[in-house]
């Protein structure tokens, strides 16, 4: 029996390791995102619309003006802009599971403003889960312009429990805790941890693929975190031409400490030296 395996249930394709559930790619109602991320001690460390905020949804890409229309909390708008996945390719191998999608970014008349192709790839470590997400942004036949905003990027919205406002605690690599200390910082990644439950602790780090490193921060107590180009210049794409931004997503059992997320990172530059 293979190590790994995928299940199709209604828009999700759930991730399985040797029979245990450990990640789901999704199509929601207005764009794909991953979740729930789980821990190998099967700690779920990702939430979905949270009332707060209901446009984040665990794992997901988005942005607030690609040409005046808003892809990062489309649930806003009418009539709705949506970024539906219109091809979904599945490779299963001894040590993985990779997805191939092709995503459409469609405005509210559901014409085709931008279009991405995503390669997600989930494994599962002795020591945590790791989901490696890259977006390869393709202008069509006409320049796109991507202005600057906050509200732009690769992110994550942590479990509810983990938060900071809840006990949780965020570091980068400086050592640098919480929102203050960490927003709009440079630095080579950034976990967010804290009490999962009475008696664990779990959580998940963001490593930025190189090209994507070098970009401030957005962090907050509340729980999301974003790897940005946006944040603080506008991006223009054009026609013809591409833009790809990617990260690993860690997500660990223990403190940033105790997971060793540091060393986890060394490790993941080292594969990609390799």
């Amino acid at each position: 029996m293979a190590a790994y395996e995928i299940r199709e249930l209604q828009h999700q394709l759930k991730v399985y390791k040797h029979g245990r559930y450990i990640a789901a790619l999704q199509q929601g109602a207005f764009r794909p995102y991953i979740h729930p991320v789980i821990t190998p001690r099967g700690h779920a460390v990702t939430q979905i619309s949270p009332v707060d905020h209901l446009h984040h949804q665990g794992i997901w890409f988005g942005h607030q003006d690609v040409d005046g229309v808003n892809f990062w909390n489309p649930e806003s708008e009418f009539p709705t802009p949506l970024m539906v996945a219109t091809s979904t390719k599945t490779d299963v191998h001894p040590d993985s599971v990779t997805f191939h999608q092709e995503v459409q970014w469609r405005d509210g008349d559901q014409d085709v403003r931008l279009a991405d192709v995503r390669v997600i790839t989930v494994c599962e470590e002795l020591d945590h889960t790791a989901i490696d997400v890259t977006v390869t942004l393709r202008a069509g036949n006409s320049d796109i312009a991507m202005g600057q905003t906050k509200e732009a990027g690769l992110a994550v919205r942590v479990a509810d429990q983990i938060d900071v406002i809840d006990g949780g605690r965020i570091e980068n690599a400086e050592g640098l805790v919480n929102e203050s200390g960490t927003f709009d910082q440079i630095s080579a990644w950034v976990d967010y941890a804290g009490p999962i439950s009475r008696t664990e602790t779990a959580g998940i780090a963001i490593f930025p693929h190189p090209g994507n490193d070098g970009i401030p921060w957005f962090t907050r107590d509340y729980g999301p975190i974003y790897v940005s180009p946006w944040r603080h210049a506008p991006l223009q794409l054009a026609a013809g031409t591409s833009r790809t931004i990617g990260a690993r997503f860690v997500a660990h059992d223990g403190s940033c400490k105790e997971a060793c997320i540091a060393d986890i990172y060394k490790r993941f530059r080292a594969e990609l030296d390799d």
